[in-house]
């Protein structure tokens, strides 16, 4: 990252605490070095800076919708911050390629499996692109998740701050029995979204709130 990359990351960093009351003392569970999957919830606009700044000094590299390089300011920090651009309308192999090269590299991966923002904070269906690539190279996926930042908009406007949490759970890794057809990769993305939704306040758990869905077959807990 260039000079100005790291002048404007820093000062995303203050403001995000100017605004917002963070409490991210549970990423310190996760590892220094790569590589790993981070499987996060997609709420809003916050949760890509605040991720990034708060998982400072890690390599850490985001896969974002292609609309982000449209131009402007999100385009230049997308591009410094080294972001992988998807179709949401359909993967492409660079994004596959690309992604497996920032695992090679010993980085860390962050993918939202909901593939866009909920805006209310609840849990929406998985897809199951990041178990495509964790599949393929075969990394450990740790389970992000953050709740507060739905309240942003209502809290600037009232000249409030706003409580972000951050949860870390236990890094899985999928072991499947066989062929990973379709059908498997659901089982994954479904047992993923279970964990992340385990994680979060019960309101938030959207279309994953039965817990007693989180099964382990074919899933390997990294302790």
């Amino acid at each position: 990252m260039n000079l100005a990359g790291k002048v404007v990351t820093a000062t995303i960093h203050i403001l995000l605490r100017i605004i917002c009351k963070v409490d991210a003392e549970q990423l310190d569970k996760i590892p220094l070095k790569g590589p790993y999957i981070i499987a996060m919830n997609h709420t809003n606009f916050l949760e890509v800076p605040m991720i990034y700044t708060h998982l400072l000094p890690r390599k850490v590299i985001g896969i974002a919708k292609k609309e982000t390089w449209k131009g402007g300011f999100l385009k230049w920090m997308a591009n410094t911050w080294e972001g992988i651009s998807i179709d949401r309308e359909g993967q492409t192999i660079d994004t596959f390629r690309q992604s497996r090269k920032v695992l090679k590299d010993g980085c860390f991966l962050v993918i939202a499996p909901e593939g866009t923002r909920s805006h209310d904070g609840k849990l929406r269906m998985g897809k199951p692109g990041v178990i495509s690539i964790a599949l393929r190279s075969k990394v450990p996926i740790i389970p992000v998740v953050h709740f507060g930042g739905e309240h942003i908009g209502e809290n600037l406007k009232s000249f409030r701050r706003t409580k972000f949490t951050f949860k870390v759970g236990t890094p899985i890794i999928l072991h499947p029995a066989g062929k990973a057809d379709h059908s498997k990769r659901k089982y994954f993305t479904d047992q993923v979204m279970y964990r992340l939704a385990e994680l979060l306040p019960e309101e938030n758990r959207g279309v994953y709130s039965n817990l007693e869905n989180i099964r382990k077959e074919e899933i390997i807990e990294v302790l």
